[in-house]
């Protein structure tokens, strides 16, 4: 399922309320994109709906989760817009096909379209894309993020070094998730390859914010 956590950019002098926060979004992702999803899915298939109405039903706990988000935080998030989107897009192409492993697979679409924004902000924009995503998020942990991340990419060539190549490595990963999730969605029955997809959702998602976090904290160091 997608997932719906934010990468967090951490103070570097506030870390153990920083890991409990990281600690708290994962919880809390697992929990909304795949532990409620998998039930949803096995209460109303138990209960004779078909496979593929089940799969779209297993949809709502992440949307309402995007939309509690966006009341709650009174604006919507850009990526809550994508995985709204995504999400609508993949259960009405199940719906209209009646595939369930089309339904299962649904989130490839999300995973395909963030390596084409990826891919695409290297070869068409000033900066790439996971400039702009760490220091949209990354201001609700550091107020002053966005107008440092500015002065490191004007004077830290090591720090534009970075950014590239993580948003290169981000859109590789994604096309690689999108891949693994269709071969298995199309070669394990619905019920054994949701939750499996569900958590690898949370794991990529994670790994990749880790990753990020690390190399920006050692690209501004290299540049001091």
């Amino acid at each position: 399922m997608s997932t719906t956590t934010t990468p967090h950019a951490p103070r570097p002098t506030a870390a153990a309320p920083a890991r409990r926060t990281v600690v708290r979004d994962i919880v809390l992702s697992l929990l909304v994109d795949a532990a409620l999803p998998y039930l949803v899915y096995l209460v109303l298939t138990a209960r004779g709906m078909s496979d593929v109405a089940a799969l779209a039903w297993s949809a709502l706990p992440p949307a309402l989760h995007v939309a509690v988000q966006a009341v709650r935080h009174r604006r919507v998030e850009p990526v809550g817009v994508v995985v709204l989107v995504t999400v609508a897009a993949g259960l009405a192409t199940s719906l209209l096909t009646g595939d369930a492993r089309l339904a299962v697979a649904r989130d490839a679409v999300q995973s395909i379209g963030f390596a084409l924004l990826l891919g695409g902000s290297l070869l068409l924009g000033r900066r790439p894309l996971v400039f702009h995503v760490c220091r949209f998020f990354g201001r609700a942990q550091r107020p002053d993020l966005p107008e440092l991340m500015e002065r490191q990419w004007a004077a830290n060539p090591v720090f534009r070094r970075t950014l590239r190549r993580a948003t290169a490595v981000a859109a590789l990963a994604m096309v690689a998730e999108a891949a693994l999730r269709v071969t298995l969605a199309y070669t394990l029955a619905p019920v054994v390859a949701l939750p499996i997809l569900s958590v690898q959702s949370v794991v990529v998602w994670t790994a990749l914010s880790a990753l990020l976090v690390v190399a920006v904290r050692r690209a501004v160091r290299a540049g001091a």
